[in-house]
């Protein structure tokens, strides 16, 4: 069994924080230059703008439970955040106008940041506290502290119970202020929350209906006839879970508007209108732990989707992708889990919030069960009810939802005729309207109980007694008087015959940063771009990717640190901070740079008729570049050639030795600048090849620290047949699935991918060092890694040992993600017909390979075998570690004759403590 991680408590004693120690930095020899000769006084991540004249709202005091250090916080105006002001759960509007969350992680908590959720629209009435209602564009159920008219909120915070009259109220409590209503017998009418009631308005009319509320009667914008009417104040705002309801219909309900979908609202005249009474399922358990929601879900076509606002999922659930994964890593938590009861639905407000209970399945009839949307049968427009999909027809959106009994419809007989005249009853719901379901979906109910009105005979579909999906709404579902008629799709929408597309999913905010200039002026390419990426940034300065905070809110770091370039432009940075080394520099000696140092393109490629790569690359300092340019970049020139294409010709990228001018040929070829790539390390002038940007230092290290021996290199296990050919290994504490894992010593990454077998996803990295002054070649292979987590990007490229290869897949998860990749399919566990189902079992598979055993794989031709086939018993006891052989050679069924190389399996325990000693 492996151990369970669980989430740090939601209250807490007064703050504390612990700051993360920062990464070793290596000082560039310019740079060393500069200081030893007195030159800079001193580094590091600049100043900040001076604070502007607004001040920030009054916090007041702040209780112990509601304390978190969320530190480095900038308000839109610049303004820094104090960390002894910040709470729990609090919103701020950030320096790039969207919302920024104070997320409660414990010792670390910190700012997320909802990209989609833009704060630049809202705009106050005055200086003081407000309830959203009364800021433009602003959450009812909102608390909003505003510095003035006109300007937009600074910080803001969701009430519990709803917002009236400038504060927080309470939480529901279905008490209302309600007095007598003015009609005959009024003194006996129940005063309570939701009640409607006929009042008379003594000019002779109808009479108009009021509701009572929190704040007593308020008018519904109904006469006493109407059956429905138009509220246009009630567009536009948002429920507890974070859709917009777009409903005008007065009299409409709906839960939330605050958190933890623990109060109703009701469409008025006015807008919306707190009844102060609870919805259902009412207050979540005490101090619940529900995880958090993701940001992208597995859906029935087997691909991973964007979540939508709102969306429901049962209970028991882990969801593993790159982008939760991100998710996950950016709460500092293992995996992104939604916790509590199979039999449990809850609703996401939104990517790594708190799940909110939605709905216990085993209530509401069926089965009782909640059946995840992987699971639920593909639907298209209007199947149900037997019309065969049309080419190109799309599947029907839907949710996890609970396979629940259709709701009574006693007090009415819905009949339809049929094509074949046949009658049939029917009703249909939209989603999260008397069923669990999708918002925007309309599902279907066929009923059977009453013999003169069976199910269709023509559907082939039909589930009698169980909501189907019918119809996705282009624009919203709206729910009717269900004893009236059916709910149907808003009338205003242009309905698609087939559904509308599923958003194309996005990068998690987190994986990846927004574009940013390099030191050149030329935008760094997306590739460039992920998490732990550094840079050569505007300002001459090292800048690194990591996760967005409220004063980088594109993700970018300014480290302060020069990129020790000849030629850097020295100023500010998107957010106006210049490093201290380009002020002294500029100070100093004025801007560096050249016409031709500023500018890649006007370096000058070598056209010597001794160069034959297609792609030749140079270091800036390199003599045969013609034209120096910058020590610390490698420029990349290409190979062109003349194509005639009818009366046009051509310059195209050479191919294989067109036009080099050997054996015969003519030279035609024209070499051309293609790219520049910036060196953190320096660049290395190779006179035979390519010049190279330095490689990544490091020492030796096993992939992940704490590890303990699960199987040795040879060793014979009762379960196969072979013997072992490589090391497993796993965390000696704690989970090893997710682990990440690291080269065991710089190199080039040869290969990331995926591997049909067992491995799943694997890399081969390939690891030169020397030995008695005579270079030798290694490889180091590592199986069982997440599909979703290789560094595939990086194949080619020159590696350290702090870049992450992946992580350990969770064993059981293994068969799913085969089955997505691969032409074989695997029943997924629990079943263990096809795959040995073990959630225990997670582990790394490691070996290191001999140069010539390392030639066998490294053109990408298969992967090493896990066993091979001699079936003898062996010296290597199962978790012996003490006894160790050092490199083995693969043999066959025989056990004589040789599979593999000689020694070509080494040891990895073997070959990196020998180095390291």
């Amino acid at each position: 069994m492996h151990d369970r991680v669980e989430g740090s408590p939601s209250h807490r004693s007064p703050v504390s924080s612990r700051l993360r120690p920062a990464p070793a930095v290596r000082l560039l020899g310019t740079l060393a230059v500069l200081l030893a000769a007195g030159v800079v006084a001193g580094m590091g991540c600049g100043q900040e703008p001076p604070p502007p004249a607004v001040a920030a709202p009054p916090l007041g005091a702040q209780a112990n439970d509601d304390a978190c250090a969320c530190s480095g916080g900038f308000y839109y105006n610049g303004e820094a955040i104090p960390i002894e002001d910040t709470r729990c759960d609090s919103f701020v509007c950030g320096r790039d106008l969207i919302a920024y969350h104070c997320v409660d992680l414990g010792a670390n908590d910190n700012w997320r940041s909802f990209p989609g959720n833009r704060c630049g629209d809202l705009s106050c009435p005055g200086a003081g506290t407000y309830c959203g209602a009364d800021v433009v564009n602003g959450e009812p159920a909102a608390l909003y502290q505003c510095a003035g008219a006109g300007q937009i909120p600074l910080e803001w915070t969701i009430c519990e119970g709803g917002c009236r009259r400038g504060a927080c109220t309470d939480a529901a409590t279905s008490e209302c202020p309600c007095e007598v209503p003015p009609v005959a017998g009024g003194e006996h009418i129940p005063r309570t929350c939701g009640q409607r009631v006929c009042f008379p308005t003594g000019a002779g009319s109808d009479g108009v209906k009021r509701v009572c509320t929190a704040d007593g009667w308020q008018s519904l914008g109904l006469s006493c006839t109407q059956r429905a009417g138009t509220c246009n104040a009630c567009r536009g705002v948002q429920d507890s879970f974070g859709n917009e309801v777009t409903t005008t219909a007065c009299g409409e309900t709906i839960c939330g508007l605050g958190l933890g979908n623990r109060s109703e609202w009701i469409c008025g005249e006015e807008g919306w209108l707190d009844l102060n009474r609870p919805c259902e399922p009412g207050k979540p358990e005490e101090d619940a732990e529900f995880g958090r929601c993701p940001e992208q879900f597995q859906d029935k076509d087997g691909k991973w989707k964007s979540v939508e606002r709102g969306q429901t999922f049962c209970g028991d659930q882990v969801f593993r992708s790159p982008w939760n994964n991100d998710l996950a890593r950016s709460f500092g938590e293992p995996l992104i889990k939604i916790k509590g009861k199979a039999t449990q639905l809850f609703a996401c407000p939104g990517p790594g919030a708190r799940p909110v209970p939605y709905r216990d399945c085993s209530a509401l009839g069926g089965s009782g069960e909640c059946k995840p949307v992987r699971e639920l049968p593909a639907m298209h427009y209007h199947e149900v009810t037997g019309a065969q999909p049309q080419d190109g027809a799309r599947t029907i959106r839907d949710w996890d939802r609970c396979d629940e009994a259709c709701p009574t419809v006693t007090d009415a007989v819905y009949t339809r005729v049929g094509p074949d005249g046949n009658r049939f009853c029917r009703h249909l719901f939209c989603g999260q309207h008397g069923i669990t379901g999708r918002v925007g979906t309309l599902y279907q109910c066929d009923y059977d109980d009453w013999a003169n009105c069976p199910p269709p005979a023509e559907s082939t579909r039909a589930v009698v007694g169980r909501p189907v999906p019918y119809e996705e709404c282009s624009v919203a579902c709206m729910p009717l008087d269900t004893k009236i008629r059916n709910d149907v799709c808003d009338a205003t929408a242009e309905q698609e015959p087939f559904g509308i597309p599923d958003p194309a999913p996005e990068p998690s905010p987190s994986s990846r940063c927004d574009a940013i200039l390099d030191y050149q002026g030329n935008e760094v390419p997306p590739s460039s771009r992920r998490r732990g990426a550094s840079v050569c940034g505007r300002g001459g300065q090292v800048f690194e990717c990591r996760d967005r905070q409220l004063y980088r809110p594109d993700g970018w770091h300014a480290t302060g640190i020069s990129c020790g370039t000849a030629c850097g432009i020295c100023g500010p940075d998107p957010y106006g901070t210049q490093s201290s080394f380009c002020s002294s520099i500029t100070e100093f000696f004025g801007n560096t740079c050249s016409d031709i140092t500023s500018d890649p393109t006007a370096i000058l490629c070598n056209n010597s008729d001794k160069v034959l790569l297609n792609d030749p690359a140079y270091c800036g300092h390199n003599p045969g570049l013609h034209a120096a340019g910058d020590p610390w970049m490698l420029y990349t020139c290409k190979a062109y050639c003349e194509r005639e294409d009818g009366a046009t010709t051509r310059w195209v990228p050479c191919e294989g030795r067109e036009g080099d001018g050997q054996n015969g040929r003519e030279r035609t070829r024209v070499y051309r600048f293609d790219h520049a790539t910036y060196c953190p390390m320096g660049c290395t002038v190779n006179e035979r090849v390519n010049d190279a940007c330095v490689a990544p230092t490091g020492n030796l290290q096993f992939p992940f620290p704490d590890h303990k021996m699960i199987q040795n290199i040879g060793h014979k296990p009762d379960w196969n047949e072979g013997r072992h050919l490589g090391e497993d290994i796993g965390k000696a504490s704690g989970r090893t699935e997710g682990t990440y894992v690291f080269p065991i010593a710089p190199g080039k990454l040869l290969r990331a991918g995926i591997n049909c077998s067992q491995y799943l996803g694997i890399a081969l990295v390939e690891h030169r060092f020397k030995e008695n002054g005579e270079e030798k070649r290694f490889c180091s292979f590592y199986g069982h890694l997440d599909v979703d987590e290789l560094a595939m990007t990086l194949v080619g490229q020159d590696i350290g040992t702090d870049t992450p290869l992946g992580k350990i897949a969770y064993w059981d998860d293994i068969p799913r993600q085969h089955n997505l990749y691969c032409d074989t399919k695997w029943t997924e566990c629990p079943a263990k017909d096809s795959f040995p189902c073990d959630p225990g079992n997670s582990h790394l598979h490691y070996t290191v390979l001999s140069h010539a055993e390392c030639a066998r794989f490294d053109d990408g031709g298969g992967a090493p075998p896990g066993y091979d086939a001699c079936n003898t018993a062996s010296a290597v006891g199962y978790l012996d570690t003490e006894t160790r052989i050092e490199s083995y050679t693969a043999l066959d069924g025989t056990c004589t004759i040789p599979i593999s190389s000689p020694d070509g399996y080494i040891s990895p325990e073997w070959f990196v403590t020998s180095r390291l000693h």
